[in-house]
């Protein structure tokens, strides 16, 4: 059995590679090593995965080795060895183990190849490391981490691991990354370069969590929660899907059709932003003088149209109308052709929730970005579905961060609008401009408190709502002048580095935009919150497996129809709550059949 000692800055590793079909494995040998320690390092390796298909729940998903092993010894063992195969299922299975590994890319693949889950027998130091430094552009991955805090090591491995892939990869596939593609896929699996960090890396990282060391069991929990939710998946409605793809591909197609008739040029060429200079049609402009046409620059033209305070030919509106279509449909045909492409064969999608997404804490969905998908138009959210006998319940906290601004700056008109229980935003309206606001001023007033709340200022209060400079500036002063204690309270924590949140969370300030650390401690105690109240609906009613997703405030949990009216009633108990005396509410609601209910019919012409 080829067997390697590896030193490396004074720490010394044993790896045993026993060659599969050999019959050189020994069960005994590995069990003398790895019996009696309280935690294993876990490492996995797969075949290639596609990134944009369902990945560990698609036809191409697959073990190449696994790496079990200690500080000091590791066993990578080869998954089609039948003898092997056993003791990693043995030791993997066994309800008294625990692993530490990086990432949840091990966990799932685990489930995927041997239906093993590892629950909350399972550290991640990826999100251990989150915890210590929160930022994204600190460099969380297991090589950056393990040359910080231990040696050089894992670097030096990849380095001679990719030598070796380019080496060994035939001339076909040496152009590009194809070598790289190749290597995973084909190099064996006694490879000396393969070696487990991760194991002395957890005892550091937990260290270094010192005071806000209780987040770690948390934050573990709620990644287990998010796996079983990736490893359940989503039932996506296929004939829906397809039929509203077509649809909005014809709206797209015609769309440029009517643009590359009249004036000649795609939607999309440069040539379109020219012709428009032509029509003396106003916005932003490139660092070369040309006009933008953004997603952005088109809503705010459209706006402007839609108020009377830009007026163009019929054929200029006409070309913006279509080009507004185009940029619109664009983002929804991605979408779209990204749900499909990550359907596994029975047609369930597998997001994966990245629990610690931003530095606040807040959470994000990838494969596919599910988050993005907006409440207000359901035709997207339309397209996954509940299985048969079942339905979809969501609840949502009630401008949540705005009652959290309030608990946290103790600013008594603030509370006093909001125990009044009256809209915060005509409340807020009839502050700024007395009694007889118009519906302009509601909306500059909204906009106002969420964008003060998010650390904008008078040009974020311009783009969200193409007020003028003097009226946004009048309006922010206003707002203030209203709320001096939100204002007050957002100044004092300007100078704090890090933000340090009611539940610990260390969040590391950005010195060009201190007016952002009030919205870190705003954001990061709203999403506390939200897994304070999962973790009550989960632990008090025993529902883990009837989470369906976590969307920005909002929970979703997929139960028995005969079960919903009581699972509602659980789900908004849970999320009702109250933070340093300021109400926290939330409402359930029954979506039905499908995550986002149509009002009338869908792209299929079945009823909603």
């Amino acid at each position: 059995m080829p067997t390697y000692q590896r030193t490396h800055d004074g720490h010394h590793m044993t790896i045993h590679a026993p060659r599969g079909g050999s019959g050189e494995f020994d069960p005994a040998a590995m069990a003398a090593d790895l019996d009696g320690e309280p935690i294993l390092g876990l490492d996995v390796e797969t075949r290639a995965l596609p990134d944009t298909g369902p990945r560990h729940f698609g036809p191409d998903a697959g073990l190449r080795l696994v790496q079990l092993g200690t500080a000091t010894v590791a066993w990578v063992l080869d998954p089609l060895d039948p003898a092997q195969r056993a003791a990693i299922a043995a030791v993997l299975g066994d309800p008294g183990r625990r692993f530490v590994t990086h990432t949840s890319f091990d966990t799932l693949a685990v489930w995927s190849a041997l239906a093993i889950g590892l629950g909350q027998r399972v550290a991640d130091t990826h999100l251990i490391s989150k915890l210590v430094d929160p930022d994204e552009r600190a460099g969380h991955g297991l090589k950056t981490l393990t040359a910080r805090h231990l040696d050089d090591g894992l670097t030096l491995a990849q380095t001679a691991l990719y030598a070796r892939m380019r080496a060994l990869a035939p001339p076909g596939e040496r152009a590009g990354e194809r070598w790289k593609t190749w290597g995973w896929a084909h190099l064996p699996a006694d490879d000396e370069a393969y070696v487990v960090y991760v194991r002395r890396l957890l005892p550091v990282l937990l260290d270094l969590c010192g005071p806000f060391s209780h987040l770690v069991p948390v934050e573990q929990w709620l990644a287990a929660q998010s796996v079983g939710i990736t490893i359940r998946g989503l039932a996506l409605d296929l004939p829906y899907t397809r039929a509203y793809l077509a649809q909005v591909e014809a709206d797209h197609h015609a769309a440029a059709a009517l643009i590359e008739a009249e004036l000649g040029c795609p939607p999309t060429s440069p040539r379109f932003a020219d012709w428009l200079d032509t029509q003396h049609v106003p916005g932003p402009r490139t660092a070369t003088g040309r006009l933008q046409v953004t997603a952005d620059t088109l809503t705010a033209l459209a706006r402007d149209l839609d108020t009377g305070r830009l007026t163009v030919s019929d054929q200029v509106r006409r070309m913006l109308t279509a080009r507004g279509r185009v940029a619109a449909t664009s983002n929804t045909i991605a979408n779209l052709r990204s749900f499909l492409a990550a359907a596994d064969p029975a047609g369930r999608v597998h997001p994966q929730i990245n629990t610690l997404r931003a530095k606040t804490g807040r959470m994000s969905i990838t494969g596919p970005a599910l988050q993005t998908l907006k409440k207000g138009d359901p035709r997207l959210r339309h397209c996954f579905q509940a299985d048969p006998g079942h339905v979809l319940i969501s609840c949502d906290f009630s401008q949540v961060e705005v009652r959290v601004t309030a608990a946290l700056s103790r600013d008594p008109a603030l509370t006093d609008v909001l125990a009044s229980g009256v809209d915060i935003h005509d409340a807020t309206a009839r502050l700024l401009f007395g009694d007889g606001f118009t519906k302009d001023q509601r909306t500059l007033a909204k906009r106002a408190t969420f964008g003060t709340i998010y650390g904008g200022g008078a040009r974020a209060l311009m783009n969200a709502t193409g007020a003028t400079h003097q009226v946004a500036t009048d309006v922010i002063t206003r707002w203030r002048a209203a709320y001096p204690g939100v204002a007050a309270y957002s100044a004092r924590l300007a100078d704090h580095n890090p933000v340090i949140t009611g539940s610990g969370r260390r969040i590391p300030a950005d010195p060009l935009r201190p007016y952002a650390n009030a919205n870190y401690a705003v954001q990061s105690t709203a999403r506390d919150l939200l897994v304070t109240a999962v973790h009550t609906l989960v632990t008090r009613h025993g529902l883990h497996d009837a989470l369906w997703l976590f969307v920005h405030d909002e929970v979703i949990v997929h139960v028995p129809t005969d079960r919903a009216a009581q699972v509602a009633a659980d789900l908004q108990a849970a999320m009702t709550t109250s933070f340093r005396g300021v109400a926290i509410t939330a409402e359930a609601d029954i979506l039905g059949t499908h995550w986002g209910p149509l009002p009338d019919t869908d792209p299929a012409g079945r009823a909603a």
